[in-house]
């Protein structure tokens, strides 16, 4: 009888005792746990809840809200404010994408998608009209990155998404296309709203006859491409390769001055706002080298639009000599023509100092659009520098552009440009890693 009391008090303890303990972690009470811990006494402590914070992304917005009303300590506060702050700057450059859509037509998927992702995407193709034209998908999409929202939409509405003449575009075949994004490589990574893949790896091999000498290097080639709504305005820095690893531990950054670059001309424009890089770095070999590149760093380092102004001219298709002015330069549209199936539009653009080189015509370059009378835009072809014409010191100098655009079956309608107000720097690290070496 006692052994039977004494088990039965046992476990009343037992049981006791597991009701006293705390309940196991979730993940709305892991928000609270980090906030507590932006003020702890450890420095270290501090930053990494901030980071944890970070990476939980959007969906805490509430939570930290919530907890900066709570008059938290000024250390707790300066850290919620900076990651608010973060928050609010990923809203304002990256596309989130929610859809859910059973049986619905194609097109009606696609102008939601478009809408959502700050781009055109090429939907207004009369290619993908004809290829869409009576299907009907489903998509089921809530609160998703550009990248993985991409790849859904194509695969339900089984469009492929490609490199085109007008930047990123969704389209049936490769036509204008130049290189077809593939998210089945196992190469391939998503950082900071780019979509980074790497190209090919080649090897130059060198002997020198004078001193019986045999040496190598390869040159790596990486494609990086924005999302739509990251506005990208320019590189801020050449110097993208940070660290390159073989199997076996080896470094291959060249020696000296490494040739590795993000220069402005590689920064091949496709279409309005839409950017597509060919990065390359130049790597030694060295003895022993390993099969594989096992890490390699790099980082972007970029200026980026935080807002900007929209202008416009109307019925463009009729004007002669029309002029707009953004507030630092006055553009004037002096003729839209049919050139073969092509539109041909000829602008003079003038002000003080106005060059190629001016960031006010670059940032005009980058962003400038054709409306035709449906609402859509027209796919750019090429931009082409006419003539500058100098004015005396004073007085504005005027340049002289044509920017050919594609065939469209409507009329053009509006032109459209966007002016940068302001900007911010964007620095994305990201990391390749069991990149076969030749």
């Amino acid at each position: 009888m006692r052994i039977r009391i004494a088990l039965i008090f046992s476990m009343l303890l037992l049981t006791s005792a597991a009701d006293t303990q705390p309940a196991a972690t979730g993940p709305s009470d892991a928000v609270a746990v980090l906030t507590g811990q932006l003020d702890a006494p450890e420095f270290g402590v501090r930053e990494l809840a901030e980071k944890k914070l970070s990476d939980m992304g959007p969906d805490i917005e509430p939570r930290l809200r919530q907890a900066l009303a709570m008059n938290p300590s000024d250390e707790a506060r300066t850290r919620l404010t900076d990651l608010l702050a973060h928050l609010d700057d990923a809203k304002a450059l990256h596309a989130r994408v929610t859809l859910h859509y059973s049986n619905a037509p194609v097109k009606t998927i696609l102008d939601d998608f478009a809408a959502q992702a700050g781009g055109d995407l090429g939907i207004g193709d009369p290619s993908v009209a004809t290829f869409i034209a009576g299907r009907v998908a489903s998509v089921d999409l809530d609160n998703a990155g550009f990248w993985p929202a991409l790849r859904a939409v194509g695969d339900a509405s089984g469009l492929k998404p490609w490199i085109g003449q007008s930047g990123l575009t969704l389209a049936p075949e490769l036509g204008r296309a130049i290189m077809q994004i593939n998210f089945d490589s196992p190469y391939a990574r998503s950082a900071g709203g780019f979509f980074i893949v790497p190209r090919v790896c080649q090897e130059l091999r060198m002997f020198y006859y004078d001193g019986n000498q045999a040496s190598g290097m390869m040159t790596l080639t990486v494609n990086v491409i924005p999302e739509p709504k990251l506005h990208v305005l320019g590189a801020m820095g050449m110097d993208w390769v940070k660290e390159c690893v073989d199997d076996k531990g080896n470094s291959l950054l060249a020696q000296g001055v490494n040739p590795r670059f993000l220069m402005p001309r590689m920064m091949i424009a496709r279409g309005p706002r839409q950017w597509f890089w060919p990065l390359a770095a130049n790597l030694r070999e060295v003895p022993g080298m390993g099969s594989k590149i096992a890490r390699l760093r790099g980082e972007l380092n970029l200026s980026v639009q935080t807002r900007g102004q929209v202008f416009e001219i109307n019925d463009v298709s009729h004007a002669r000599n029309l002029t707009t002015s953004d507030g630092q330069m006055n553009v004037t549209v002096l003729s839209c023509s049919k050139m073969g199936l092509n539109y041909r539009l000829d602008l003079a653009m003038s002000g003080m100092g106005i060059n190629m080189g001016d960031p006010s015509v670059q940032d005009f370059i980058n962003s400038v659009e054709l409306i035709d009378d449906q609402g859509e835009i027209v796919a750019r072809q090429s931009v082409i520098p006419q003539l500058r014409v100098n004015g005396v010191p004073g007085v504005p100098a005027t340049l002289n552009l044509t920017i050919i655009f594609q065939p469209t079956q409507n009329t053009p309608a509006k032109l459209r440009w966007e002016k940068t107000l302001e900007q911010k720097k964007l620095s994305v690290p990201f990391e390749l890693d069991d990149l076969p070496l030749p």
